[in-house]
């Protein structure tokens, strides 16, 4: 009676077995794989600015720049960040200030008090005056940390901003 008590126990361990195989085999995912490609990949394209603008403090709520770009593109459908920044031109990006940052919108419109707040911080710290200074305005797109940004066209502009 052991006997076949043990064969009837072996036959289920390996037909237990044999279902975990073709259960292992049948849970293939369906979902399409996707892989980045940077070749594949665009840039967001930052439009020109004027050549100037002078900061004024009686309008400090009023638009200052209105930023336009079109949308970088990568080669699958994918949650892209990118934010707009600025510094100046003698740094060229070294540390520069972020100015928005989005996942959706190409377009952003900076006020004059907030614009000229980053002037003065962005002068303050590379010990320029209060004048006419040359910036620089880039969008660096991201997809994740493990993916290198997608960095757009710079472009430049000079601002003349007003001592608080």
């Amino acid at each position: 009676m052991k006997d076949i008590k043990k064969n009837v126990m072996k036959k289920y361990i390996y037909l237990g077995a044999v279902l975990a195989l073709l259960l292992a085999g049948a849970c293939e995912s369906d979902l399409e794989k996707v892989h980045y490609k940077e070749s594949l990949s665009q840039p967001a394209e930052l439009a020109p600015l004027q050549a100037s603008y002078v900061l004024d403090a009686q309008k400090s709520n009023d638009p200052a720049i209105r930023f336009i770009w079109t949308r970088p593109q990568v080669n699958y459908p994918a949650s892209v960040t990118t934010d707009l920044q600025m510094d100046l031109a003698i740094h060229a990006f070294a540390n520069p200030v972020t100015l928005a940052s989005t996942k959706t919108d190409s377009v952003y419109t900076i006020s004059v008090g907030d614009l000229n707040q980053a002037m003065l911080k962005l002068i303050s710290n590379g010990g320029q005056k209060v004048t006419g200074t040359k910036v620089i305005f880039r969008l660096v797109s991201s997809l994740s940390t493990d993916v290198f940004p997608l960095v757009s066209n710079v472009v430049s502009t000079t601002i003349t901003p007003y001592e608080e």
